[in-house]
């Protein structure tokens, strides 16, 4: 039955009536749940910390992150109740609902302190393509307000980096309020600059999206990514947990750490093997 249903879903376009396809490709739901899953894990998330899933939606990230996290430490923000409690009544269950006691508000405003807590992680994923200048700084500064000292803002947008940007966007920045399901987009200077304004310093993040750009913003400089990080990512390994530090190697890297850092292995290894061949061509 369940299953069946899924694939019924998978036949609609995004933004369709279905509670999978509403969010966004019905084909794509399931993985969409699962790198976030994969993201914030290998960021160091354990079962005790307080996570805020802004935008929840039908818990495509949800449905992995209640039953993992402890009781009450899972809180989503979501004004269509509809799509998370659809999501509960045909996959999640209410059973562990009641064992996991996930906290929901329905707030419309982005306004992240409605929740009267303080998060090690934050997540907002697809939400700040759908908002004017005018959200996205006032969820910009209200996550600093709600961010734990070492806690992590993790959020994707349409920046120069994504695919079609500028061809099938427009500007953020002359949009206001909630736009859905149309997108817009911002240059990597406005975030990283309305970060700034907020008290965050952020850093792009080379972890596939497939039509956005994830960026990680925290209010710590010690908790900014390096290329040791990369490194650590790379291998599975995870950041951030001193129960695993004997695997993750030193905490810093002897680089200089920078407000704005692009995070990519790729790139690292493209350095290193550069410099290997001007090496060969001197000797």
């Amino acid at each position: 039955m369940l299953e069946r249903d899924i694939e019924q879903s998978k036949q609609q376009r995004a933004g369709g009536d279905h509670y999978r396809a509403y969010v966004g490709p019905p084909k794509q739901y399931d993985f969409m749940g699962a790198t976030q899953f994969r993201l914030v894990t290998a960021l160091g998330l354990r079962e005790e910390h307080r996570y805020l899933d802004v935008g929840c939606g039908s818990l495509r990230a949800g449905r992995l992150l209640i039953p993992y996290l402890m009781p009450g430490r899972y809180y989503g923000i979501e004004p269509n109740t509809r799509l998370y409690k659809d999501a509960i009544a045909g996959e999640l269950g209410q059973g562990l609902i009641d064992i996991k006691q996930p906290v929901f508000f329905d707030d419309a405003s982005l306004d992240l302190r409605v929740t009267g807590e303080t998060f090690d992680f934050i997540v907002a994923q697809s939400i700040f393509s759908h908002t004017g200048l005018d959200m996205l700084e006032g969820a910009l500064s209200s996550a600093r307000d709600v961010l734990a000292p070492s806690g992590q803002f993790l959020f994707t947008a349409i920046t120069e980096s994504a695919p079609g940007f500028g061809e099938r966007s427009p500007l953020g920045r002359d949009a206001k309020g909630w736009i859905y399901p149309e997108c817009v987009s911002f240059s990597e200077d406005e975030i990283t600059s309305i970060c700034n304004r907020a008290g965050l310093q952020a850093q792009r993040l080379a972890w596939f999206h497939p039509r956005q750009v994830w960026y990680r913003a925290v209010t710590n400089p010690d908790m900014l990514l390096n290329c040791q990080h990369a490194k650590i990512m790379d291998a599975g390994r995870v950041l951030f947990d001193d129960r695993f530090q004997t695997q993750a190697g030193p905490k810093n890297d002897t680089q200089p750490k920078r407000a704005y850092t692009f995070f990519n292995l790729r790139h690292l290894r493209e350095h290193l093997a550069k410099n290997k061949t001007k090496r060969i061509r001197k000797e």
